[in-house]
């Protein structure tokens, strides 16, 4: 009789395991950019915006000297618990100036190497003089730290695009490279450099401006969507499945207490065994 009682607890508790897993649900976060800059084209990497309330992307005019812009944008993902499945990602930003209306491509390349936001405050596509850890053309952190070589360190492969033409708020939409991103920035923070805002780079005033984190309108700052699935609770060693290497966790904590406890009744026991058993994936 006690080894029926204990095979139906255990069958219970692992399908209840199982539908848990299989019904986990998807959670939106929506962040505002931590980081926003301006690589301004210039020879000695003298000029940056760190803490202007707009960057740039494309090419100015004669006025500008015919150079290029190119803007950084970085968002915290902390928030997001570790061993999540990103499944949707989409940028919105704020165009609030352009040198033409007409539409031009603007892609998302995620950068390879981390850069800075300094003190530096412009009013324009021109810059102020860098301050101490801006990113520069040259530079990634001003005025020591360069960069492999100038306009910066990025990946070849767009993650995102869109045209933008005139005034207005632009999305864009999520793709398998934008989520392959973040999927790995949230996996290895140490990687989160976020991305180069890369625009029409030929056709003169083809540059955009963009609202930044400073910008005095919080509605108009750059907001990164994301959609994702919480890690799984009963994997107990963040390698995203639940093996043998979690029930040896699990074995280890027996009797006691802490992230093995998996259901939660304050000691690790034969109900966190059959929850764990029925969320395995081998």
């Amino acid at each position: 009789m006690e080894t029926r009682r204990l095979l139906t607890t255990f069958t219970a508790a692992a399908c209840a395991a199982a539908f848990a897993v299989s019904s986990a649900r998807a959670d939106t976060i929506v962040l505002t950019s931590v980081d926003d800059n301006t690589l301004i084209e210039d020879a000695a990497g003298a000029y940056s915006c760190g803490a202007a309330q707009y960057f740039f992307a494309g090419r100015v005019g004669a006025n500008g000297g015919n150079t290029l812009r190119r803007g950084a944008l970085r968002f915290d993902l902390s928030a997001i618990p570790p061993g999540s499945q990103i499944t949707s990602v989409s940028l919105r930003m704020y165009c609030s100036a352009a040198g033409l209306n007409t539409a031009y491509t603007v892609g998302l390349k995620r950068f390879l190497a981390s850069w800075g936001e300094g003190s530096s405050t412009a009013f324009g596509g021109g810059g102020a003089p860098a301050a101490v850890n801006d990113v520069t053309w040259r530079h990634r952190f001003y005025p020591n730290t360069m960069w492999p070589a100038a306009g910066g360190q990025f990946s070849a492969t767009v993650s995102a695009s869109r045209t933008v033409g005139a005034i207005g708020s632009y999305t864009w939409a999520s793709t398998p490279q934008l989520v392959a991103d973040v999927q790995d920035m949230v996996n290895n923070p140490g990687l989160n450099f976020g991305w180069c805002v890369q625009g029409n780079e030929v056709t003169l005033q083809s540059v955009k401006r963009f609202d930044s984190h400073e910008s005095g309108l919080a509605a108009n700052r750059p907001q990164l969507t994301i959609v994702y699935t919480p890690g799984n609770r009963y994997d107990l060693t963040g390698d995203n499945k639940v093996n043998a290497a979690d029930l040896a966790v699990l074995l280890g904590a027996w009797g006691g207490a802490g992230a093995a406890d998996v259901s939660g009744d304050g000691t690790v026991n034969g109900a966190d065994l059959a929850l764990l058993l029925g969320a395995w994936t081998g």
